[in-house]
């Protein structure tokens, strides 16, 4: 069908030369061929967006009221957005919005098309600029956190600022101009410049949505880069790795969730502008279109949702089926660099340390933690040879320990094969724990040589000394090491 076949009284709807009319979706669901079709989205449309605008709002109040976090960052003089809570509330803004505009085309209320026109557009606006503020207020956070990262990350905070407060206030400014124009000429009965307007409109949409994704797929695989390096560095020291993945875990989320909803709705913008009418009558087409561009917004809504709430149980989850399949999520936390290198250690204060399984296994956190005042396992696996284990099991820790454990990147690669190695340890363990906590066969219970009088006898010292751990990964009891401070052979 051209061009020349239709025929277009209103803005609202377009009819053919057989006298069908056809909804355009945007401004009204009745008096047209696919009222029944859109009503439809719009119902649903209706009850997600509340879902995840009721969701949003939690998060909100759960972070400005109960943990006492700003939406706004005032230290420097300029209000920068704070990442989580500016996007949480505009996220509700956007959300429950749009379910009150699905709610109005449904009952076909204030039939005013300005206003129609003006109040499709708006809630857009507080969507884009929801994902703006998170990815200008992550990059204002780590300028807090880390000077170095920050200068890799932007030299200029001044940059930063002046793009943030472009990119989310030119939507407001020039697509509300748009969209209020469009309807104030359909009023009046001037289709012609209506639809230059509309056209206008979703070609500015077209490259606001297109360069921010553009922005935000860029500054996402940089921030993951980052991540990647702070969690090397500090591998080795106390920092908690766990913590660390879960973030870039969260941040990979929201990065492609965002990605690819700004890309969809850059594509099909585009089509819009240029193919309006053409896909307007065209049923199958325009019921289409409504369908992407009217859940887009919600669903994205509902897996950066997702990305906030999540935590390492839900993310063990996520990383285990991501895993089992060879794509997805998975390989963030379970392959490259953000792997779990075998075992790694958290210590505590009770003199030792407990060990556990990288936070993306799958195995059960009863076989892979423990407590104890055992060796320090040092954030690698742990392998031994026959002969040790069977000195372990017999109790003979005496013997030169040339067959010791050690490190070993690339060892195993099963969860079967991880049991193993865990069991090992846990044996070895239990077995210098029995031994330590032995009675001393060859000491008399008397007070060290030295000893103030009153002091408790040898035995009494020997209960009291922690296990000590040498730099070399080997461990004593505190018998012996009571031993061989006293000159004893």
């Amino acid at each position: 069908m051209s061009l020349m076949d239709v025929e277009q009284t209103n803005l609202w709807t377009v009819c053919d030369v057989d006298g069908v009319c056809h909804c355009d979706w945007r401004l009204t669901a009745s008096g047209c061929e696919q009222q029944e079709t859109i009503k439809i989205i719009y119902i649903v449309n209706a009850a997600l967006s509340g879902f995840v605008g009721c969701l949003a709002l939690w998060i909100s109040y759960h972070r400005i009221i109960v943990l006492k976090q700003d939406i706004l960052d005032f230290r420097t003089g300029f209000p920068r957005p704070k990442p989580i809570e500016s996007m949480a509330v505009m996220g509700t803004i956007f959300n429950f919005l749009r379910m009150a505009h699905a709610i109005i085309l449904t009952v076909d209320g204030i039939p005013n098309v300005a206003f129609r026109s003006f109040f499709f557009e708006f809630p857009w606006q507080f969507g884009f600029g929801a994902l703006a503020c998170y990815f200008f207020g992550i990059a204002h956070t780590l300028s807090d956190s880390s000077k170095i990262i920050y200068d890799n990350w932007v030299r200029s905070p001044i940059i930063i600022d002046g793009t943030c407060v472009a990119i989310i206030s030119l939507p407001f400014i020039t697509n509300n101009i748009c969209a209020i124009a469009a309807g104030v000429f359909a009023v009046q009965g001037n289709i012609h410049m209506a639809t230059k307007f509309t056209d206008a409109l979703y070609c500015f949409w077209t490259f606001y949505t297109g360069t921010l994704a553009i922005i935000i797929l860029y500054a996402g695989i940089r921030l993951l880069r980052l991540l990647r390096s702070h969690l090397l560095e500090k591998s080795e020291g106390r920092v908690n790795v766990a913590k660390v993945k879960l973030g870039a875990l969260k941040v990979q989320i929201i990065v492609f969730t965002a990605f690819i909803c700004l890309g969809v709705f850059a594509i099909i913008l585009g089509l819009y502008a240029a193919l309006r009418i053409p896909i307007t009558v065209n049923k199958a087409y325009n019921g289409v279109i409504a369908a992407i561009w009217t859940y887009d917004g919600a669903l994205a809504t509902a897996f950066i949702e997702f990305a906030i709430v999540l935590n390492p149980r839900i993310a063990t989850l996520a990383s285990a089926f991501g895993s089992s399949s060879g794509t997805g999520l998975g390989k963030l936390s379970s392959s490259g660099p953000f792997a779990s290198q075998g075992v790694t250690s958290n210590y505590t204060s009770n003199f030792g340390n407990s060990v556990t399984l990288g936070a993306t296994s799958t195995t059960d956190q009863k076989d892979t933690k423990w407590n104890g005042r055992g060796s320090i396992v040092s954030g690698w696996t742990l392998t031994g040879s026959d002969a040790t284990r069977s000195k372990v099991q017999s109790g003979d820790l005496g013997s030169p320990r040339g067959d010791s454990f050690h490190y070993n990147r690339h060892e195993f690669g099963s969860d079967h094969q991880i049991r193993s190695r865990i069991e090992e340890e846990q044996i070895h363990y239990n077995a210098l724990t029995s031994i330590a906590r032995a009675p001393p066969r060859n000491t008399s219970p008397t007070s060290p040589p030295g000893s103030p009088p009153g002091s408790p006898p040898l035995e009494d010292y020997r209960y009291r000394m922690p296990d000590m751990t040498f730099n070399d990964g080997s461990t004593t009891s505190s018998a012996t090491y009571l031993t061989h401070h006293q000159g004893h052979p």
